[in-house]
């Protein structure tokens, strides 16, 4: 019995000892590893592949609930792969924070990306891939703008993106949002470049040395050119405004300049060589220059009374005109021409070079006229002016 005894009293102290040792040995190990800066952790799996070493449990699963508030959608925690924690030795450094450990989670969740949510004048509208939504506004933008010319566009409503995370199951697609970017109001500025012509000025001199009546052009007027570059802006391509942002003048313009007569002598303006164009003693005014609009002056005078040349000249026409009928034009040279109209008879042709006095036709009552008559006109630079002056008549 006391053989007994003592045999297991000397067990119970090996098992003591080697208890004993044994906490020794994992003490030893623990503070050999914390020496070295070696720590037990957690390794956690997503399909079976490590993602994180966490120092803890508490931290991922704090990470878990952070995901869960960053990421929006129903219940996205079901939404996570299944993980597989595992129990590891590590170093120190070796372990993720809460940060790290969540970005961890959603870089390897399929089920979680990263897109943009449109917002509209305050109005959430929906979530889509940030680059397909991107290019759906930027085609939106662009569809006003003009080709081949310089087009800055933007848009009136209030269009925001707002970055996030979100379930792929739960994005928009982008033909649901065509209807709303389709409507957004476009403000589209148009850089425009026209070539303009600059108008010349009219510069008249007057000058005693010649009758009332002449006019000359000395220099004749040319019009300058200039380059205008405007802003143009249309809302959803309906022009609403233009404003001119630059002027370059290329070419400036030339000023015409006439000369015009403006001598009178006792009233009457002087002849400058003109002779009466009928016989004395032969005619009467029947219709003075400018009555009812009347552009010439009209002499009453038997059929056949001789026509005469008021000033020397060449002919330009001799024929029947329009409601002229027979009629001569002379020009007198200078931009001077006098015509004489409704002859019974022609004695010129064109091509005639004539004097003062020569006879170049008959009175008659041809064309539009109701009796015998010379309408006579004067002509300076293509325009009618009051002949009475030219041939001494008030």
């Amino acid at each position: 019995m006391a053989d007994v005894l003592a045999s297991k009293i000397k067990k119970n102290s090996k098992n003591t000892i080697s208890a004993f040792f044994s906490v020794i040995s994992v003490a030893g190990i623990v503070a050999s590893m914390v020496f070295c800066g070696v720590k037990l952790a957690y390794n956690v799996k997503f399909n079976n592949k490590v993602i994180m070493t966490v120092s803890n449990k508490k931290v991922y699963y704090a990470a878990i609930d952070m995901v869960a508030q960053i990421v929006e959608g129903e219940d996205v925690i079901s939404h996570l792969p299944e993980a597989q924690i595992n129990t590891v030795v590590t170093v120190n450094d070796a372990v993720d924070d809460c940060a790290e450990v969540v970005d961890a989670i959603i870089d390897n969740t399929d089920e979680i990306v990263s897109a943009s949510r449109l917002v509209i004048d305050g109005v959430n509208v929906g979530f889509a891939d940030t680059s397909v939504l991107e290019s759906a506004l930027s085609a939106r933008k662009a569809i006003y703008n003009v080709d081949s010319a310089e087009c800055e566009s933007e848009f009136i409503n209030d269009v925001k993106f707002e970055q996030g995370y979100f379930l792929k199951s739960e994005l928009s697609d982008i033909s649901a949002l065509a209807d709303r970017i389709s409507s957004l109001k476009v403000k589209t500025t148009v850089k425009e470049v026209t070539t303009q012509s600059i108008p010349y000025k009219t510069v008249t001199k007057k000058t005693a040395e010649k009758p009332a009546g002449y006019v000359n052009t000395d220099t004749k007027g040319e019009c300058g050119v200039s380059v205008v570059t405007s802003g143009v802006i249309y809302i959803n391509g309906e022009q609403t405004d233009k404003t001119t942002l630059s002027t370059e003048v290329l070419k400036q313009p030339v000023d015409e300049v006439i000369t015009v007569g403006v001598a009178t002598s006792g009233g009457k303006a002087i002849s400058s060589g003109f002779k009466f164009p009928l016989p004395s003693g032969t005619w009467e005014i029947s219709c003075p220059y400018g009555k009812g609009g009347h552009k010439g002056v009209d002499l009453r005078a038997p059929k056949g009374t001789a026509i005469m040349a008021t000033a020397s000249g060449t002919v330009t026409l001799a024929q029947r005109y329009v409601d002229y009928g027979n009629c001569v034009i002379i020009d007198h040279g200078n931009g001077i021409s006098t015509l004489y109209a409704h002859a019974s008879a022609l004695c010129v042709r064109v091509g005639d070079t004539v004097s003062a006095g020569d006879i170049i036709a008959l009175v008659g009552s041809t064309g539009n006229s109701t009796g015998n008559h010379l309408h006579f006109e004067v002509h300076i630079g293509g325009n009618r002016v009051n002949p009475q002056p030219y041939i001494g008549l008030r």
